[in-house]
């Protein structure tokens, strides 16, 4: 049952770094560049985790670390063998690189959400935006994705592709008008802002439905709200700032969130709509007819209200928020970054063109045929086999574009930093070579050592787009070799809306645009191998098809 009433917030649930972390650092990521924490509980006991060793003159191993990060961790690795500890960021973190990295993720006893709430008192500002009475741990935001968005995704697709296909004539309209070249290509100085509308439309249609994404303030809450959360890690949330501001933001926080703001939007927007869906509902019952439900995330969330415990409209607006901060800016950054490894490497571009051409045309053609097997047994042609929809960018046409597929998994296998998704041990864990990791000290994943294994194939430091083509590894399977979106249970439940969505965006860009050139040549490397969250360096050129 739906209430419109403002009770007192209680615990709320911690599940959206469970869509975020797998995705790089997440909404932590601008906090873990710019802050520094007090050292935990050390090393731990084992005293058999080799420590690697300091450069003369250097005290920790930030400066090498940050100097090139490659090069440190195949050092360390290459000295001390799988595991071993560093100093990075004022913290003492045992690093896990090759097989043993499964064990971190697959262990109850190891938790990413405790390091990044060390790092940041997430969960005070995450307390004020829900009201259910849930633990920390609980699955809530998982159980949604997977129960109403993971098995919709192909009828979603359809609304997103349309979302995105006007927001990006829309956008880049504005750009033709004002930089059109004589040679007809035109600049964008800032393509991130083109994909934060597209991303923004696109989401919100299926988060919240046409109605409620009519209003502009609610887009630029799903424009913002990350920007706004950053702000709220950045600013008291390191310990060593001053321990007495931040005591004083946490228990401000767990208040009153900055992020009320965006729930209040939320629910305002909501509510008139909400209101009408009962009207129609109550009338289609009177009348004996079955009600069509809107077939939207929100509506989906009412109508599960006791099964998650929601308490009123704010509490679920919250968990929506959740959903936003989990997915927009991610999706936003990692799309930009596609679009950069396109113009990088321009080489490609052209047999992903003639791949998505191959397969509508194929999937034109057996259209055309059931058509016809369906007028010789004198049988009607339903609106599913619609000649105008023969080209359509379906789900199912976008799953046959393999090398599309292989494209976007490889710019996260290349992309991915090389120390990142730190766990904390909740007790004492001995892993399978017999080395302890200590309760409370911070293991840390070396990406390194899954994503340029040499069960990737050739030339693993290098960008080869075509790598997976023909094997089974789809951009969406989270495994030993692929942990961009974690691994097992905590896997990121959303990766399936977000592929989708990115390789989307790729065919559409590639389908309107025969070149992408970044307009500071300069600036490539850094951008390839840019942080999540990290700001645009440079725009991009584009050249529109004839």
């Amino acid at each position: 049952m739906l209430v419109f009433l403002s009770n007192p917030p209680g615990l709320a649930a911690f599940d959206a770094l469970k869509i975020v972390i797998p995705i790089g650092i997440g909404l932590a990521s601008a906090a873990y560049l710019t802050m520094k924490v007090v050292a935990g509980d050390g090393f731990g006991s084992d005293k058999s985790i080799p420590i690697a060793s300091l450069r003369a003159g250097d005290s920790t191993h930030d400066k090498e670390f940050d100097e090139d990060q490659d090069a440190f961790v195949e050092r360390c690795q290459t000295e001390n063998g799988d595991v071993f500890g560093v100093y990075l960021m004022n913290q003492n973190q045992i690093v896990v690189s090759g097989p043993l990295v499964r064990e971190i993720f697959m262990s109850e006893d190891f938790n990413a959400g405790d390091w990044v709430d060390e790092m940041t008192n997430i969960r005070s500002f995450l307390r004020p935006m829900t009201k259910a009475q849930v633990e920390f741990d609980s699955r809530t935001i998982h159980g949604l994705v997977r129960d109403n968005i993971t098995p919709h995704l192909p009828q979603y697709t359809a609304r997103i592709v349309l979302q995105l296909e006007k927001n990006l004539d829309i956008e880049m309209a504005k750009y033709r008008t004002t930089t059109n070249r004589e040679d007809g290509t035109f600049l964008v100085e800032k393509p991130v802002t083109v994909l934060q509308e597209m991303v923004a439309n696109a989401m919100a249609t299926v988060f919240v439905g046409a109605e409620v994404s009519k209003s502009r303030l609610v887009l630029d809450t799903f424009i913002n709200a990350t920007a706004d959360f950053g702000k709220m890690l950045g600013n008291g949330a390191a310990p060593n700032r001053s321990v007495w501001k931040s005591f004083v933001r946490r228990a401000e926080y767990s208040v009153s969130s900055p992020l009320q703001k965006h729930i209040r939007i939320l629910a305002e927007a909501a509510t008139p709509v909400i209101l009408e869906r009962r009207r129609l509902e109550k009338e289609a019952e009177a009348e004996g007819r079955v009600y069509e439900r809107p077939d939207d995330i929100m509506q989906k969330m009412l109508d599960s209200f006791d099964k998650h415990h929601f308490v009123d409209l704010d509490d679920v607006c919250g968990y929506l928020l959740l959903l936003i901060l989990g997915s927009v800016h991610t999706t936003t950054d990692t799309s930009t970054n596609l679009l950069f490894y396109l113009a990088a490497y321009p080489q490609y571009i052209e047999t992903l063109y003639e791949e998505q051409k191959e397969v509508l045309d194929q999937i034109q053609k057996e259209r055309e045929t059931l058509r016809q097997e369906l007028l010789a047994k004198g049988e009607p042609i339903g609106d599913d086999l619609d000649p105008r929809e023969d080209r359509f960018l379906s789900a199912a046409a976008i799953k046959r574009m393999v090398h599309m597929d292989s494209f976007v998994r490889e710019v996260f296998r290349y992309r991915t930093e090389c120390l990142t998704l730190a766990h904390k041990a909740r007790k004492d864990v001995t892993l399978s070579n017999g080395m302890v990791i200590s309760k409370g000290v911070t293991a840390i994943i070396n990406m390194k050592s899954a994503h340029q294994s040499p069960n990737q194939g050739e030339d693993v430091t290098e960008f080869r787009p075509w790598r997976f083509v023909g094997k089974s590894k789809a951009a969406t399977k989270a495994a030993a070799d692929f942990l961009t979106f974690g691994m097992g249970k905590h896997a990121c439940p959303g990766r399936f809306l977000a592929i989708q969505e990115l390789k989307t965006i790729g065919v559409l860009m590639i389908s309107r645009y025969s070149m992408l050139e970044i307009q500071d040549p300069s600036k490539t490397k850094e951008i390839l191998r840019s942080r999540l969250g990290a700001p645009t360096i440079t725009g991009l050129i584009f050249t529109e098809r004839k």
